[in-house]
């Protein structure tokens, strides 16, 4: 094909289809596996599929179900947004690859938890703590069916149990790199965190300076109102907007919060005012659109809740925060999930065999999801991408 159409065409024709179908496109000459494999083709077709999807309704919503104690039970599954009939895809389970890929098959690895970081840019990032042996991270696209295990850590895990791994998920768009935060802290809060950063394109960690991380910086740390219990799903509920990542902190003296962000180009922390009056409630942050939104969450009598939604308008601008929904429900919410791009917020309830309920924010409307929410630890927006497809250190499985 390439001695009738110039190279220019040939690219402009394939980055217009499908991440399935390029995959293919890879087996058919050398030429055009260089050309998709190259990072400048992979940066352009995500770029071309976001800017598409933001023009259609149908966006994927990943959802990602823990296991039991068998990492062969795991279930994992791309639902539609916007789907009326609960379509969905189901996902291959990594687990017994990435096993394969860190340990020889003589030795015998449990894996006793198991944490889902974030998703951004059709990749995953997956924290697994294997019992006796320690935390190992993880960058996964299931589009592609390839991953990347992170190198040993510079900051050291404690083994008697004091300390905790935390861990959040971004993109740089400055360098078009993806980086992994990593905090080490007293699980109360006792002693400063040790706070670290891996970049995909470096591919190892750097150690962040006690000058650059924040004296109020405690992510993670279970003494923190704002938190999920651990046995229910994601300990360190964070937003990725703007180019940073954001939480709910609470300072070291008093009991006010305020919201937390750390920039992925840049590296640096700043932070955020709430909305008056919210500095001790319980809240969430989450992404609305492409805003940063802070869910206020409250439990009522006769079993009902009640959650007030704040969005930033102009992100960094303590103004700009403007209240758009208020909403009761007759029962409990446990956890927020993440919102639809049709405008309907999903989370878990810890009533109804903990179900996973849509509820539309304009009618008040709610409807359950179509699937058992129990054992869900994560839920948000997905893109299929490329990225990780000409990794040099990526595993294919």
């Amino acid at each position: 094909m390439s001695d009738y159409f110039p190279k220019d065409i040939i690219q402009e024709i394939l980055q217009r289809l499908p991440t399935k179908c390029l995959i293919n496109c890879t087996l058919v000459c050398k030429p055009w596996r260089s050309l998709i494999q190259s990072p400048s083709f992979i940066h352009s077709h995500l770029r071309r599929t976001i800017h598409s999807n933001n023009q259609n309704a149908a966006v994927g919503l990943l959802l990602l179900r823990a296991f039991a104690g068998n990492e062969n039970s795991a279930l994992y599954s791309l639902h539609w947004d916007n789907s009326e009939t609960g379509e969905h895809s189901k996902l291959v389970n990594p687990y017994p690859y990435i096993k394969e890929a860190i340990f020889s098959p003589s030795e015998r690895v449990v894996v006793r938890d198991f944490h889902v970081v974030g998703a951004c840019n059709g990749l995953v990032c997956l924290a697994v703590d294997f019992a006796y042996v320690g935390s190992q991270t993880i960058i996964w696209n299931p589009s592609v069916r390839k991953f990347v295990t992170l190198p040993g850590r510079c900051v050291s895990v404690s083994k008697t149990g004091k300390r905790r791994a935390s861990y959040a998920f971004g993109h740089d768009s400055r360098t078009n790199d993806y980086k992994v935060l990593r905090s080490m802290s007293n699980r109360y809060g006792k002693t400063p965190c040790e706070v670290e950063i891996w970049s995909l394109l470096r591919g190892s960690w750097k150690s962040l300076s006690a000058a650059v991380v924040p004296e109020d910086f405690m992510f993670g740390v279970y003494n923190n109102r704002n938190v999920v219990p651990l046995n229910y799903g994601s300990v360190d509920k964070h937003a990725f907007v703007n180019g940073a990542l954001h939480w709910v902190q609470r300072r070291t003296v008093g009991e006010d919060k305020f919201i937390l962000w750390f920039h992925m180009g840049s590296e640096l922390f700043g932070e955020i005012m709430m909305p008056e009056g919210l500095t001790r409630e319980r809240c969430f942050v989450l992404r609305y659109e492409e805003s940063l939104a802070l869910l206020k969450s409250e439990e009522l009598q006769g079993n009902c809740s009640k959650f007030d939604i704040w969005v930033m308008k102009e992100h960094g601008v303590v103004e700009s925060w403007t209240k758009l929904f208020t909403l009761n429900l007759h029962c409990h919410m446990l956890e927020p999930f993440c919102f639809t791009r049709s405008g309907e917020l999903v989370f878990k309830m810890c009533v109804l065999g903990r179900r996973l309920l849509k509820v539309d924010l304009k009618t008040e409307e709610f409807k359950y999801f179509g699937i058992d929410g129990y054992m869900c630890h994560f839920m948000d927006s997905f893109v299929e991408s490329l990225v990780l497809l000409g990794q040099a250190n990526a595993i294919s499985y």
